[in-house]
C-alpha cells in the first residue's frame, strides 16, 4: 500500500470514531497558535465515546476520567505503533480537514502583507499628488481616516478601493484649487456622475471629510456648521441657501464693481438677508466707517437699526450660534482691515460664541461691553444650570475668563436687550465721529 492510500486510510480511521473529533479540533487549535506539531491539548467534560477511544489509542484508562492532558507528542508516538507509523501527523491533519494548515502568526502576516499591497497600489496610482500623500499619510500615522480604512478593508475590499478612488479623484480636484465655489451635488456629479455620492452619511462623504480635514490640517467637525465651514474651505457648498446671515449698512463687490443689490438695500438703509450661495459669489465686502457691529440677539439687532437707520450703521446679526455664513462675511469684512464689535449675552452659551470669535479675529474684534460692571448692570434672576456653568472651564480669552468668573460667583444670566440703550449711545457716539 502507498503512502497517500495509507494516509487515507489513517483519516477515515480518525474520522469514523467520534472519540476523536474534539482530538483533532483541540490539536489544530494548538498548531495554529505554536505554527507548528506539539503542545500540550486539554479536553473536559469527556464523553464515554471519548473516553473509549483515548483509552483504547493511548493505553492508558481514561474511562473514569472526566478530563484529560494529552501531549500531541504522545499521541504520535501511539500513532508510530499502529498500523499507521511512519505518517507525518502534520499531514495527517491537513488530509482530516481538508485544507492547509497555517498557523495564526502566519496567517497574520499573510493578512498584513496583503493589506499593504493593496494600499501600496492605490498610493502608486496618485504618487506625485494631494491624494496620493492623504493615503500615505493615513497609513503612516495610523490617524485621520485609518479606523475607517481597516474596518471597511476587512469587510469589502473592492468596494473601498473604489470609493478611495473616486475620493482621491474628487481630493485632487477641490474648486479651492482654482479658486471657485462649487455645490456639493454638482461637484459629486462631476466627479463620479452620482450628484449624491458624497452625501451626509455616505461612506464616500465620509472619506472626503477625512481626505479635506487632511488638505486642511482640521480637526474633525464636531457639527453640522463646523462641517460646513470646512467644506466652504474646500470650495464645496454643502447648504449655501439656508445657510444665511442678516446684515445692514455694507457694501458688496464683485469684478471691482458693488454688487447692485447690495448698493439699493445700502441705499435704502434696511437690512438684508444674504445667504452663502450669495456670498459665495463676492470678491469683497466693506464698511463705509471701517467698523462693524455684531449683534447675537436679533431684537437687539432691530432695536438698533430703528433708532440709528438715518445714521447707516454697520450691522450684522448672527442668530445666537454663528453659522457659516456669518463668519464668511467677518472674514471678509477682516480681509479688508474691518474692525469688529461683537456683543452678546452673559450667559456661558453666550460667552463662548464671543472666545470663538475672539479666537478667529485676535486683535480685529472688539469683546465690546464685556466688563464686569456691564454684567451687573444688566444681572437677571435667572439661574444659570451647574451644567452650563462648567463650560466656562473651556473659555480662552482672559478677559472672558474674567467675566465668566463673576458668572460663576453670582449664578445669574445677562442679557444684551437690558443693554441696548448703551450700545446704542457706543455707536452714536461713533459714527458721529465718523463725519
Amino acid at each position: 500500500m502507498n503512502e497517500t492510500d495509507l494516509l487515507r486510510q489513517c483519516v477515515l480511521y480518525f474520522k469514523n470514531n467520534r472519540g476523536f473529533k474534539r482530538v483533532f479540533e483541540k490539536m489544530k487549535e494548538k498548531y495554529k497558535s505554536l505554527g507548528a506539531i506539539g503542545g500540550t491539548i486539554v479536553l473536559t467534560g469527556l464523553s464515554v465515546q471519548e473516553q473509549e477511544a483515548l483509552t483504547g489509542f493511548l493505553k492508558k484508562d481514561y474511562t473514569k476520567q472526566k478530563s484529560a492532558s494529552i501531549k500531541v507528542e504522545n499521541f504520535e508516538k501511539a500513532l508510530d505503533k499502529t498500523r499507521f507509523a511512519g505518517l507525518n501527523l502534520e499531514d495527517i491533519l491537513k488530509e482530516y480537514f481538508h485544507e492547509e494548515l497555517v498557523s495564526n502568526k502566519e496567517k497574520a502576516n499573510i493578512y498584513k502583507q496583503r493589506r499593504e499591497d493593496f494600499f501600496k497600489k492605490i498610493i502608486d496610482a496618485f504618487e506625485g499628488t494631494l491624494a496620493g500623500d492623504w493615503v500615505r499619510h493615513v497609513l503612516q500615522t495610523r490617524e485621520n481616516a485609518y479606523i475607517t480604512f481597516i474596518k471597511r478593508y476587512d469587510m469589502d475590499e473592492n468596494r473601498l478601493k473604489e470609493d478611495i478612488h473616486i475620493v482621491c479623484i474628487a481630493l485632487n480636484n477641490l474648486p479651492c484649487l482654482t479658486d471657485q465655489k462649487k455645490r456639493l451635488a454638482m461637484f459629486a456629479s462631476e466627479i463620479s456622475k452620482n450628484p449624491h455620492i458624497f452625501d451626509e452619511g455616505t461612506e464616500c462623504g465620509q472619506l472626503l471629510q477625512y481626505a479635506i480635514m487632511y488638505r486642511f490640517n482640521a480637526v474633525k467637525p464636531q457639527n453640522a456648521e463646523e462641517k460646513a465651514e470646512l467644506f466652504y474651505k474646500a470650495g464645496i457648498l454643502v447648504d449655501e441657501i439656508s445657510n444665511y446671515t442678516v446684515c445692514c449698512g455694507l457694501k458688496g463687490y464683485i469684478g471691482g464693481q458693488i454688487h447692485p443689490g447690495w448698493e439699493g438695500y445700502y441705499t435704502i438703509g434696511e437690512p438684508m438677508q444674504v445667504s452663502l450661495a450669495n456670498l459665495s459669489k463676492l470678491d469683497a465686502i466693506t464698511s463705509p466707517i471701517g467698523k462693524v457691529f455684531v449683534f447675537e440677539n436679533p431684537a437687539v439687532f432691530s432695536t438698533v437699526l430703528d433708532q440709528l437707520s438715518c445714521m447707516y450703521p454697520p450691522l450684522i446679526c448672527t442668530y445666537g450660534q454663528v453659522k457659516l455664513a456669518s463668519l464668511v462675511l467677518l472674514d471678509m469684512l477682516a480681509k479688508q482691515g474691518t474692525t469688529i464689535y461683537y456683543s452678546g449675552d452673559f450667559d456661558p452659551e453666550g460667552l463662548l460664541i464671543a472666545d470663538k470669535l475672539k479666537k478667529r479675529y485676535g486683535s480685529q474684534l472688539i469683546l465690546w461691553r464685556y466688563h464686569p460692571k456691564d454684567y451687573e448692570a444688566v444681572r437677571s434672576n435667572k439661574k444659570i444650570s451647574a451644567c452650563s456653568i462648567k463650560k466656562l472651564e473651556n473659555i480662552q480669552d482672559e478677559q472672558l475668563r474674567q467675566l465668566g468668573q463673576c458668572l460663576k460667583e453670582q449664578g445669574d444670566a445677562g442679557y444684551q436687550e437690558a443693554l441696548i440703550d448703551v450700545l446704542i449711545e457706543d455707536i452714536y457716539i461713533i459714527l458721529e465721529k465718523q463725519k
